[in-house]
């Protein structure tokens, strides 16, 4: 009795001291300015897209792509793709992912290529720690003097010339605590703070947010005729702006279909719903809408799909449901 006490100790003290590290990592630096870090709308399902750790948590492989289209309806808005994949590696000690993505707003363009890797160590008989990392390269390109300067279209020099093809390093980070029922994850998928020159009045400027920190925590409940329910609340917090929440829950039906909403403090609210076909390919939609914020005046919600697929390699016994 008393080694468990102490073991359930050293276990706080040890996700504290990450959850601390990792909030110091976001407090150091420079103020960042820019958009954040891009992610899925169904995030709640694809937690590898905010966390490394996640990644080979499952026990088979697999394939997901998704593609997300911003404020419909306004000109130049964010469009963005994605692709990865993910496997476990090492009897799911440790885990790898490839992923690939594009994110267009009006004519600025980035594309990046990241690679991720997690190992997993197991705490006691339920509890387990997996740790996480992500590296890449963000290719980014701007063709300023192509934009029509409003209101009266006067070339402007400040404008020229054009940002063509800058790459830059990418690296984040992240951890997760979990077991069969819950799980808390914490993670900044970019810590580097990139910049670009351009020789024009040796302007410099910040074109990526690398200072965007995640923390989620998430339960399963069981119900009644196979029916699980997971709560789940994301925190997220940048340098140089306000904290915000999303409160999210999922509902899990014996179909083989899924369903949840969203609740955000940014004023929105998102509805989801994801169908698994014989337990290899998920296709998802969701769909969020501006409730107060005064950008639902001119536009009409921004849409998401996602499909995914699950390898079945016929060496593993596929026993753990894919809850989070």
């Amino acid at each position: 009795m008393v080694f468990s006490v102490i073991h359930k100790k050293l276990i706080r003290r040890l996700i504290y001291k990450v959850v601390l590290m990792m909030l110091l990592g976001l407090a150091i630096g420079e103020q960042a300015k820019g958009q954040e870090y891009p992610w899925s709308l169904q995030y709640i399902t694809n937690m590898q897209v905010l966390n490394p750790a996640f990644v080979g948590m499952w026990d088979k492989s697999g394939l997901m792509v998704s593609t997300r289209t911003n404020w419909v309806g306004i000109n130049g808005a964010p469009l963005s793709q994605y692709a990865g994949y993910f496997t476990p590696v090492k009897d799911q000690h440790s885990g790898v992912g490839l992923s690939i993505q594009r994110l267009n707003t009006g004519l600025e363009k980035r594309l990046s290529l990241s690679g991720d890797y997690s190992f997993q160590v197991r705490l006691d008989m339920y509890n387990y720690l997996r740790f996480g990392l992500r590296a890449g390269i963000l290719n980014y390109d701007n063709n300023l003097s192509n934009y029509q300067l409003y209101p009266d279209h006067i070339p402007d020099p400040e404008f020229n010339p054009d940002v063509r093809f800058y790459n830059m390093t990418t690296f984040g980070a992240g951890a997760v605590f979990f077991n069969e029922d819950y799980f808390i994850s914490i993670s900044v998928p970019q810590v580097i703070n990139n910049s670009f020159k351009v020789n024009r009045n040796n302007f410099s400027a910040s074109i990526y947010n690398p200072k965007t920190a995640y923390l989620s925590g998430s339960y399963i409940f069981s119900l009644v005729n196979g029916v699980h329910l997971r709560p789940n609340l994301l925190v997220v917090g940048t340098i140089g702006k306000p904290i915000y929440l999303d409160l999210a829950t999922i509902a899990y039906l014996p179909i083989n279909l899924q369903v949840g909403i969203n609740l955000r403090t940014t004023g929105s609210v998102c509805f989801s719903a994801q169908y698994t076909f014989k337990n290899k390919m998920r296709i998802g939609y969701a769909s969020d809408y501006a409730v107060i914020s005064d950008i639902r005046k001119y536009q009409v919600g921004t849409y998401e799909f996602v499909i995914g697929y699950e390898l079945d390699n016929g060496r593993r016994k596929y026993n753990r449901p894919n809850y989070f």
